[in-house]
């Protein structure tokens, strides 16, 4: 296709998701820069609204049917809030881009690793949210699955990678139920370690879907858990290598946990 053509009907299709995220949804533009690299960007406006409207919706079920939901059932919108740890794994991938023109692989399980440019990795933005970190690491040039467990988040997180449609992808995704057909060189997760009882599902999902020789990248804003989870990894047969990026949106920086299979 003409390239002309391709951003038009980029442009076209952007319009008409952008149109039906807004039926439901007040949006607000922003942008991000790191390094080089500066993404427009949509989110919700107001997350405590988007709350309430779930709250309030949970309460007419429970009129109706008389019965509560459990809390493992609800479907509390934790994908409407744009986390700082989304924001400290956008600006890892960049820089690590910039410094080493790559990510490193390790091969055949040893200490050594190899340099390879994003645009060779296939990657899966794991309860992606609104994807930030996915959309970062296909600008980047990486082949970007998003999935989350939240429909309006993959739509999100569509509209933000649209400029990269054509090598991303979005899939509704419940980490304890299902599997991928497909493993992955990087696996990218944002604040998705806050729950502990959610790390007996995790732990399993990435072992089934990282490559033999990739990674997952977590983003984690120094939580209790977080502590906690480093030494509850480690005794899984998972090395952790630590890193920390600065993020203007706190005083403290994002740790990210480096997870490879032993």
């Amino acid at each position: 296709m003409d390239p002309k053509a391709c951003m038009a009907n980029t442009s076209a299709l952007a319009s008409r998701l952008r149109h039906r995220v807004e039926r439901r949804f007040a949006l607000v533009d922003t942008s991000f820069t790191f390094g080089s690299l500066t993404l427009p960007f949509t989110r919700v406006a107001d997350p405590d609204r988007v709350l309430d409207e779930v709250a309030a919706e949970e309460d007419r079920l429970e009129r109706v049917s008389g019965v509560r939901a459990a809390s493992d059932q609800l479907h509390l919108p934790y994908w409407a809030e744009l986390w700082d740890s989304a924001i400290g794994l956008g600006a890892y991938l960049v820089k690590a881009r910039t410094e080493d023109r790559g990510w490193r692989i390790a091969q055949d399980s040893t200490p050594s690793s190899i340099l390879y440019p994003l645009s060779s990795l296939s990657t899966l933005d794991l309860g992606c949210g609104m994807g930030l970190a996915g959309t970062v690491a296909a600008a980047l040039g990486a082949r970007v699955v998003f999935a989350d467990l939240e429909p309006p988040a993959l739509l999100f997180a569509r509209l933000n990678s649209m400029p990269w449609r054509e090598r991303v992808r979005t899939r509704q995704l419940n980490w304890q139920t299902d599997r991928l057909d497909e493993r992955f060189d990087l696996i990218l997760g944002a604040d998705i370690l806050y729950e502990r009882k959610q790390w007996d599902y995790l732990e399993p999902f990435w072992r089934a879907h990282v490559a033999p020789s990739g990674a997952v990248l977590l983003g984690e804003p120094g939580r209790q858990t977080g502590d906690l989870f480093v030494d509850w990894i480690a005794a899984r047969g998972w090395q952790l290598t630590r890193h920390a990026e600065k993020v203007a949106t706190r005083p403290q920086p994002i740790r990210l946990f480096e997870l490879r299979l032993a």
